[in-house]
């Protein structure tokens, strides 16, 4: 997929932006010249700037079209991997709460591993150890709470 350097930097410049007016809402630091928001803003302002100078190449590259998508995505089976993936997003958050990370996790992967060709038991061994990995790296190094679902107590 080619995105025309226009359209990136349109994008960019709007991501920009987006990041440099939710830095504004920030809390000061109380004894510090620059607030929490500083570089953020920062960050922001150089994305915008990048912005401005994609759309000037983009100009130059006049004739060519927005968006140009490779041939393998016309075929059906790249719009069912979309659809999947889609569908998998959304279940997970209509009921990760009830189910929980791990038997999600561990379905999506599944899914997903076997959708792409690969052997029914090294798939399995992929998802569970995968999803085993992810867990741990969330509640445990980075403290993130993942919902336990049907495994409350057991995790």
């Amino acid at each position: 997929m080619r995105l025309n350097d226009s359209a990136l930097g349109v994008l960019t410049i709007g991501l920009g932006g987006l990041l440099a007016a939710a830095s504004l809402r920030l809390p000061g630091v109380p004894g510090q010249e620059l607030g929490a928001g500083f570089f953020p803003a920062l960050l922001g302002l150089a994305a915008m700037l990048t912005g401005v100078l994609l759309v000037l190449a983009g100009i130059r590259q006049s004739g060519e079209p927005l968006l140009r998508l490779p041939d393998w995505v016309r075929g059906g089976w790249a719009r069912t991997n979309v659809l999947v993936l889609v569908l998998a997003i959304a279940l997970f958050a209509a009921f990760a709460e009830r189910v929980g990370f791990i038997p999600f996790a561990i379905a999506i992967m599944l899914a997903v591993q076997l959708r792409m060709g690969i052997a029914p038991l090294r798939a399995g061994l992929i998802a569970v150890l995968g999803t085993i990995g992810f867990h741990l790296l969330f509640n445990e190094v980075l403290r993130v709470p993942l919902p336990a679902g049907v495994l409350e107590g057991w995790v």
